[in-house]
């Protein structure tokens, strides 16, 4: 069974691997940026997330491209009068395929899922306890709908607890709209949605980006209203920081 501590070190392993997995032909560095995020509601679920991601193109409309997530989720289900609490420390492994047509990218990934779910109390009925190897399977799209208004959507399907997400999101750039100055705001909406036939959560929120051009660096306060299957309605707030290379 896997332990909790032995995550992240696994996970910066795994990283320094996609560099050898992709390496550089010459004259075409590989794009390489890391992200981090987490996300809470006011009942204490949440999941956050840290990862790395080395994109090589191939040419200006196909890319390869690997990551790697460490990752944690708590989230609480009833069965029957009980109310469970599940406690999730995972990793994702997953490369693919990126497409590129101007301002728009369509990226499509594979790979594995390691899950160690804690129950308390303890469910044996649950198909989520304990450690699970799956496969897992995510799809992103972003567009710039226009030089200033940028739409992405994200999917995901793991198979360690049959869970799938989505979310999807729209940004329009507020301040320097001249490209004068370093900073750049964007605000926005979004929305996402994560079930399995334990759990079912929905959110629908707004958010505000900061961007730092020239370290390729970027803040994201977001938050707004969730509904989910085991408190009803409620609220949740998450920050996500990303830096490019």
């Amino acid at each position: 069974m896997r332990k909790e501590g032995v995550i992240m070190p696994w996970g910066f392993l795994c990283a320094c691997c996609l560099f050898v997995i992709f390496p550089c032909p010459a004259g075409h560095a590989a794009e390489v940026f890391m992200f981090a995020g987490s996300e809470i509601d006011g009942r204490g679920q949440g999941f956050s997330i840290l990862g790395v991601d080395v994109t090589q193109s191939i040419n200006k409309t196909v890319a390869v491209a690997g990551r790697v997530m460490p990752n944690y989720l708590t989230y609480k289900y009833c069965s029957g009068d009980i109310q469970i609490k599940a406690t999730s420390p995972g990793i994702f492994a997953v490369a693919g395929v990126k497409l590129f047509w101007d301002k728009t990218m369509l990226g499509v990934y594979g790979g594995v899922e390691s899950r160690n779910t804690d129950l308390s109390p303890d469910d044996r009925t649950s198909s989520v306890r304990a450690h699970a190897l799956a496969g897992i399977i995510q799809g992103e799209f972003s567009a710039w709908l226009t030089n200033r208004t940028n739409f992405i959507v994200f999917g995901s399907y793991g198979g360690t607890a049959n869970f799938l997400y989505e979310k999807a999101g729209i940004k329009q750039q507020v301040t320097n709209l001249d490209y004068k100055s370093p900073y750049t705001f964007y605000v926005g909406v979004e929305q996402s949605m994560g079930r399995n036939k334990d759990f079912r959560g929905e959110n629908y929120g707004a958010l505000v980006e900061l961007f730092y051009v020239p370290q390729k660096i970027s803040i994201t306060l977001r938050g707004g209203y969730k509904h989910d299957s085991t408190f009803g309605d409620g609220a949740y707030g998450g920050l996500q920081l990303y830096k490019g290379f």
